[in-house]
């Protein structure tokens, strides 16, 4: 079987990150290390009310959706994981800036015990190769751990003793030690968001020749089932999130908009030019998902923040 995101010619893992203009980053590597990555828990339905709450049709989304509580979703989900011959299943997804990972979201009923431990509380999510690799070919990664380090023994290599080195062994071992040897990861961007989720199957087995294309189809079905009800409350918690880093100055932007003013109205409240106001709109659109200002101003008021 060819394993697309595990090529010969690239390395999956990532030394350091690239600002667009192809810049290293200047964080030194005792700030990266240092810069702390907030991990946002998805309590189940609770992001989203009942009017808004979606009703997937999609495989077994609808059975999770009317699903009691989170301990009955994961028990639906692993009775199908293990027909399909994983042990662990997770849910998770990445909010990505100009040039890092600024928060890791987890859903509280797709979250094995595995990885409430270590692979949160040590940051292994910053360095899993398989989020990297997964994200740069449009094919399901089939990996093991022993094709984990093979790929990427010269990046490893190349670190020598330094901390990302030792991070890098520590994810192999936390992954070993966890019963998580080899698998299957898919991933898929979250439209109108700096959200990437990935959908996480593992298996205490060795090596990864025991997947096969009926293995990664039924564990496809199940994946987007899980991400056609998930993936709104993502969205609503990175909403709520991006809420709480509104500026002043962008608070009285959303309010001008709400009472209906123009960008040149607006601007001259603020004491700024007309393009500015437009900048920040821009921005805040792209921050909450939504398309034009009436979509926004009716967002912030449902989350009161006007």
């Amino acid at each position: 079987m060819h394993h697309a995101a595990l090529r010969e010619d690239a390395s999956l893992f990532a030394s350091s990150y690239r600002s667009p203009e192809g810049k290293q980053s200047e964080l030194t590597q005792q700030q990266e290390e240092e810069r702390p990555i907030e991990v946002v828990w998805c309590n189940d339905p609770k992001q989203v009310s009942a009017a808004e709450r979606p009703c997937p049709s999609l495989g077994i989304a609808a059975s999770l959706a009317s699903a009691r509580n989170a301990a009955e979703r994961n028990r639906m989900v692993n009775g199908l994981l293990h027909l399909v011959g994983f042990s662990t299943f997770a849910y998770f997804a990445l909010e990505s800036g100009s040039d890092q990972i600024e928060r890791l979201f987890l859903h509280e009923a797709f979250v094995p015990p595995t990885y409430r431990g270590d692979y949160v509380r040590r940051g292994y999510h910053e360095i899993d190769p398989r989020t990297l690799g997964v994200r740069r070919v449009n094919a399901p990664m089939v990996w093991d751990l022993p094709h984990l380090r093979e790929q990427n023994a010269g990046s490893i290599e190349s670190a020598g003793e330094s901390p990302t080195h030792h991070a890098f062994d520590g994810f192999l071992s936390t992954m070993r030690e966890d019963g998580m040897c080899s698998g299957l990861m898919f991933a898929m961007p979250i439209p109108g968001t700096r959200l990437n989720a990935f959908m996480s199957f593992t298996a205490p087995r060795r090596n990864r020749d025991w997947i096969t294309p009926a293995t990664v189809e039924q564990s496809l079905s199940i994946a987007l089932s899980v991400h056609a009800f998930a993936s709104p409350q993502l969205t609503a918690a990175l909403r709520e999130r991006a809420a709480d880093d509104l500026t002043p100055f962008e608070r009285e932007l959303l309010i001008g908009i709400a009472e209906g003013a123009s960008d040149k109205e607006i601007g001259r409240r603020l004491d700024t030019s007309a393009h500015n106001v437009d900048y920040h709109l821009r921005k805040l659109r792209k921050r909450f998902g939504v398309g034009n200002r009436i979509e926004l101003t009716y967002l912030t008021s449902k989350l009161e923040l006007i």
